[in-house]
């Protein structure tokens, strides 16, 4: 979903949405912003709330989710009529750690410790055979139909000796699985339209309880539109303890430009056309949007959009956090700039509109 590549050449795909040509704007953006189509009107007169994180927004009702990568303090993987093949998950990573040996111990495998419910357990061993400094901790949880994985690896805590060498405590790894026994306590089942009214976590399928952003969050989603099958739109956001100036648009632009100077490619991102660009401020977040429209890299392909809105976020601000969003046209399967694209300018960009000035802080009692 996230991970759409362009059509030919990543590297080059990836260089050119961090590209602003010279090329004067031809879309003015007061102009523009909320106006609607009427291909962009139709697509939304039905809508639904889709919850990501702790936010939502309005989708027209015939579109099509995706999730990506998702992290409730460690990774989290949703499996939605998957319950069943939990038990099954968990003997078979307790037999392939089990059957490793290891150079100090009898073998990588440490134990299985309880989930939330009898169907639920979690599985620590060491990394690999030669490592005893860290742990793998994966956690197994079947709640009715639906299954999640939860996993990471970690290194062990440590303290200096007397020699001033790192004595590692190989007893700390449980502290790691309380911790992943406390959030698969709190994880429960959500179905796509619930709109929990609590504070917590939207995830696939689930839903984490949770007021006060105890943990790292990370949650990325993605849409497709099945009357544009060439359109995408994605939205990620993290969490952070720091804001890094370095992952806003601005500099995404300026390093890009630099690198494709490096390689050849000037002539290339000099026929971009910019149809808006600027600061914008969408919902809480503080950021920088950039509208284009994108050349082709290889003969006989079409030109196509790619629209960008990043924010870094304010540090450890569970409802700012660093906000990525794109919408892309041309895309066949997972591919950028293969296919003609649907909509015209103005219809892009009012659909733009429409998604990003629907987002906002999930409202709670």
């Amino acid at each position: 979903m996230i991970n759409i590549n362009c059509s030919t050449n990543n590297y080059l795909g990836l260089l050119i949405v961090g590209i602003v040509a010279s090329t004067p704007s031809f879309a003015d953006k007061d102009s523009t912003m909320n106006q609607t189509r009427p291909k962009i009107d139709a697509l939304f007169k039905q809508t639904k709330s889709v919850c990501f994180g702790r936010f939502i927004l309005q989708v027209p009702v015939s579109a099509l989710v995706t999730w990506g990568e998702t992290h409730v303090r460690y990774d989290i993987e949703s499996y939605p009529n998957g319950g069943v093949k939990i038990p099954v998950k968990i003997r078979e990573k307790t037999e392939e750690i089990k059957a490793i040996k290891h150079i100090r111990e009898p073998s990588t495998f440490i134990g299985v410790f309880d989930g939330p419910n009898k169907e639920s357990k979690i599985v620590v061993g060491y990394p690999d055979f030669t490592d005893n400094l860290g742990v793998q901790i994966h956690s197994f949880i079947r709640l009715g139909e639906t299954g999640f994985i939860q996993k990471a690896d970690i290194t062990l805590k440590s303290a200096r000796d007397e020699n001033g060498d790192d004595k590692y405590d190989k007893q700390s790894y449980k502290q790691f699985v309380v911790e992943f026994q406390e959030i698969a306590g709190l994880l429960r089942l959500r179905s796509d339209a619930e709109i929990p009214t609590v504070p917590g976590i939207c995830i696939e399928a689930g839903f984490m309880p949770e007021a006060v952003g105890k943990y790292h969050e990370m949650t990325s989603i993605g849409f497709s539109f099945p009357e544009y099958p060439d359109v995408r739109f994605s939205v990620s956001t993290i969490r952070k303890n720091k804001v890094n100036p370095e992952s806003s648009l601005e500099n995404i632009m300026k390093n890009a430009r630099e690198e494709a100077g490096l390689f050849g490619l000037t002539s290339l991102f000099n026929r971009i056309k910019v149809l808006r660009k600027g600061e914008r401020k969408i919902g809480d977040w503080d950021g920088a949007e950039q509208l284009s429209w994108m050349p082709p890299d290889e003969k006989g392909m079409p030109w196509t959009h790619e629209f960008k809105f990043k924010s870094i976020g304010v540090a450890k601000d569970m409802f700012r956090p660093y906000i990525n969003m794109e919408l892309s046209t041309g895309v066949s399967k997972n591919s950028k700039g293969v296919n003609e694209p649907s909509l015209k300018d103005d219809e892009a960009i009012a659909l733009w509109d429409k998604l990003t000035t629907s987002i906002q802080t999930r409202p709670t009692k």
